[in-house]
């Protein structure tokens, strides 16, 4: 379970950062003030919550001595990072099947060799 989680959060965490940079450059291009903080609270409404329960998972796997929190904990992470940024593109129609599928090929070639990399698969 925990090789798929960390997988999973590789992979998550890639299409986030790429996600990421894509909805960050959207953001520069914004003239109006007003829609720049529309985007902000538009992602922060999509990705806080699985980011606040990875936090509490964490820390309180760490208080707790639990074993194996941690790769849950990235999974909700990196999944909300994801989930948020895609949202956030979404909404700004940036989110077509074209740029959604370059981010995903993008995604599954970094992390694979990363995995493979690192010896993980």
């Amino acid at each position: 379970m925990d090789r798929i989680a960390l997988i999973l959060a590789v992979l998550l965490g890639i299409y986030a950062a790429l996600a990421g940079l894509a909805w960050l450059q959207r953001l520069v291009g914004e003239r109006m003030v007003a829609r720049k903080r529309g985007m902000a609270l538009n992602l922060a409404r999509g990705a806080a919550p699985p980011l606040a329960g990875g936090l509490v998972l964490l820390i309180a796997g760490a208080l707790l001595h639990l074993s194996g929190h941690l790769p849950l904990a990235a999974v909700l992470v990196a999944g909300g990072l994801a989930f948020g940024f895609h949202r956030g593109l979404a909404d700004v129609r940036q989110g077509d099947r074209r740029a959604v599928g370059f981010r995903l090929l993008v995604t599954a070639g970094l992390g694979l060799a990363i995995l493979w990399q690192t010896g993980v698969i």
